[in-house]
């Protein structure tokens, strides 16, 4: 990894432990509206779970039998209904029944 991509991972990374320490939008009562930066946004598609699985798993159907491949990416979704619906798509993607991804809610 060079410098630049190691320092974006940095920079990254701390924005989400500060989202989930609190300290964006502070002061909130636990409840609180985090503007999203644009380069992290998925905005090209029509349907938002199809483009969040093509955006973290691309290449899906050529690695779907490689472990190391799925454990390193997951989608955050806010519902368990939502990671029944990301689930859902992703095993309609895959040939037989076996392959489960871990959706955190």
């Amino acid at each position: 990894m060079d410098n630049l991509s190691a320092s974006k991972l940095i920079s990254f990374s701390q924005w989400i432990l500060d989202i989930g320490d609190g300290k964006i939008s502070e002061p909130n009562d636990g409840y609180a509206i985090i503007e999203i930066p644009q380069e992290l946004l998925i905005s090209d598609f029509n349907d938002p779970i199809h483009g969040n699985v093509n955006s973290t798993y691309p290449n899906l159907m050529d690695q779907y039998n490689n472990e190391e491949y799925l454990q390193c990416k997951a989608i955050l979704a806010s519902t368990i209904d939502i990671v029944d619906e990301i689930n859902a798509f992703v095993l309609s993607l895959v040939p037989g029944t076996n392959l489960f991804i871990m959706v955190y809610a």
